[in-house]
């Protein structure tokens, strides 16, 4: 896996835009299901254990809120279309700093009824 990690890393983003890939999809919770809690519990052990491998490679992340991203006047600041692209799932997350780019690893749930989403996302910290 931490091979995708580097090709992520290592490929031009268009326009600034990061890169996006779910890595595991569960299915959806409209029927009210008594089963998120245990899928939700065995996406996180996965990223955890996919956390460890990229702790290991590039060191410990540091953990970012993503509060200033919900307020109608955004930051201008380097990494703004990473941040801003992970607040539909998130309210902080664990980022990576690997040169100028970010990778997220974390188990993403929109809203309750749709599918939890375990996800890489990588995008430029080099620039607003």
């Amino acid at each position: 896996m931490t091979a995708l990690f580097e090709d992520l890393l290592e490929m031009p983003l268009r326009h600034g835009q990061p890169h996006h890939v779910d890595l595991r999809v569960s299915r959806d919770f409209f029927d009210g299901t008594d089963e998120l809690p245990a899928v939700r519990a065995e996406f996180e052990a996965e990223r955890d254990r996919l956390a460890a491998q990229v702790t290991a490679r590039y060191g410990e992340p540091v953990r970012r809120s993503l509060e200033a991203y919900f307020a109608d006047d955004l930051p201008d600041e380097p990494g703004r279309e990473l941040f801003e692209h992970l607040t539909t799932w998130f309210f902080e997350v664990d980022l990576w700093v690997i040169g100028d780019r970010g990778l997220v690893l974390e188990v993403g749930h929109a809203d309750r009824e749709l599918p939890l989403q375990l996800m890489v996302v990588v995008g430029d910290l080099s620039r607003p």
